[in-house]
């Protein structure tokens, strides 16, 4: 697998599945990338969100079983060349142990066409941010990153979830 910038994307091993919790992906993966710190690299690549659809993702993304995962940059806009990403009316809290809130996961509808009156499609995206944990956080990476999965539809085509 290759990423846009020509890297290459780890391959998982045989029998090996990337299914972390939200929690695991706020803690072990978003906050660590947000603050620069040394992580898992290459196995979830940063993708530019403006530039695929949710059907282009393959071999660009991270993708486990009928799911891919990928960081991108914090997105206002959300539209696309053919659709757009639409946001559902619910936003669910992340909880770490005993540290409370650690995260937000937020839900996407894509639809084919012009808002608002695009065709509703099967593609579906969770997105996480990280809370605010104070200054230090604010400082080094003002929540402009975020960490997208996606999940394939059922006898369809690729879907985010």
């Amino acid at each position: 697998m290759e990423m846009e910038d020509g890297r290459s994307v780890n391959h998982l091993p045989p029998g090996f599945r990337f299914c972390p919790t939200d929690e695991e992906l706020v803690l072990h993966f978003l906050y660590p990338k947000s603050l620069r710190l040394p992580c898992y690299s290459n196995i979830i690549p940063e993708l530019d969100l403006h530039r695929l659809h949710p059907w282009e993702l393959d071999g660009k993304a991270l993708m486990s079983g009928k799911r891919y995962f990928f960081f991108s940059q914090k997105m206002e806009n959300r539209v696309l060349e053919n659709g757009y990403w639409k946001q559902l009316d619910m936003e669910e809290p992340i909880f770490s142990g005993g540290s409370g809130k650690v995260g937000v996961k937020k839900l996407f509808e894509f639809y084919i066409g012009g808002a608002p009156f695009g065709m509703k499609t099967n593609w579906v995206m969770q997105e996480y941010h990280l809370c605010n944990w104070g200054s230090a956080l604010s400082f080094h990476y003002p929540k402009t990153k975020g960490i997208r999965k996606l999940k394939r539809p059922n006898g369809g085509r690729s879907i985010f979830r």
